[in-house]
């Protein structure tokens, strides 16, 4: 699956300005987006992509939310849909105690509810009701795009 990178941040709700929202452009940098100070309920990006596209899958590095939704939408405008439906990261218990919040999570085709319609934004939201302590946000997003069909599927290892 051929990975889709993002080419800018289109705006940003909050971000601290050690860990800005631009950190998430390069998955590989070990950067993070962190809202600017805790307290903060919900944090949103919209994050430009490298060409409209069908999305099949995201991955998703989470650094303290307890909630994640993905929407889809277009430069040439209209309203953002809903690609990724809210989704747990961390429990109430987990975000109060602080346990677990760098936890990943894989969204297959079977979690997206947009994945046939073709975009070229997409807004991250992220939601922290229960801890007020810390801020939270992302540690890293990763896009992917459907398998062409004359492509080959990654060879799996195999062990002797």
């Amino acid at each position: 699956m051929p990975e889709i990178s993002f080419t800018r941040v289109v705006s940003v709700s909050s971000e601290d300005p050690r860990h800005p929202a631009q950190n998430l452009l390069d998955p590989d940098s070990g950067g993070k987006w962190r809202g600017a100070a805790a307290g903060e309920k919900q944090l949103s990006v919209v994050l430009e992509l490298g060409g409209s596209r069908p999305i099949h899958s995201l991955h998703i590095g989470n650094d303290g939310a307890a909630f994640v939704e993905v929407l889809g939408g277009s430069s040439a405008g209209g309203d953002f849909q809903v690609l990724l439906p809210s989704s747990a990261l961390m429990s109430p218990s987990e975000s109060r105690a602080g346990t677990g919040p760098r936890r990943v999570r894989l969204f297959g085709p079977e979690h997206l509810v947009g994945a046939k319609h073709t975009w070229d934004r997409l807004k991250v939201v992220l939601s922290q009701p229960y801890c007020q302590v810390r801020p939270f946000g992302l540690s890293f997003i990763r896009v992917f795009s459907a398998p062409e069909e004359n492509e080959a599927p990654p060879e799996t290892p195999v062990s002797k």
